[in-house]
């Protein structure tokens, strides 16, 4: 089997080709990513990238994903939403701090 990135890469886009290519190879939450990527629900902040999931946004960073996945031991589809966006350069850019927006807006490096 050819690698969804591989698939990905060769097509340039995110045709039917490419999504039953990364549901294939990762069932919903393949279909999961590319729909989010489809539907212009990665976003790209100064700290983060964040991707609007189905009942809140979460923040990926590499790896990390600050949903409850990681907590139960799972891959998310949020990373891998990330990925593909990063790929295809598929992804809302905002000159702002995502985490200033929340619990730290007085923190001094955001200045």
């Amino acid at each position: 089997m050819i690698h969804p990135f591989q698939i990905l890469k060769t097509e340039g886009e995110l045709n039917d080709v490419v999504r039953t290519a990364f549901i294939d190879a990762y069932g919903k939450r393949g279909m999961e990513a590319v729909d989010a990527v489809r539907e212009k629900r990665v976003k790209k902040y100064r700290d983060y990238f964040v991707v609007v999931g189905n009942t809140d946004e979460y923040f990926v960073e590499g790896s990390f994903c600050s949903c409850n996945a990681l907590l139960y031991g799972k891959e998310c589809w949020h990373t891998l939403a990330v990925q593909i966006a990063v790929e295809l350069g598929m992804y809302e850019t905002y000159n702002l701090w995502y985490y200033k927006n929340g619990v730290d807006e007085d923190e001094p490096e955001y200045e």
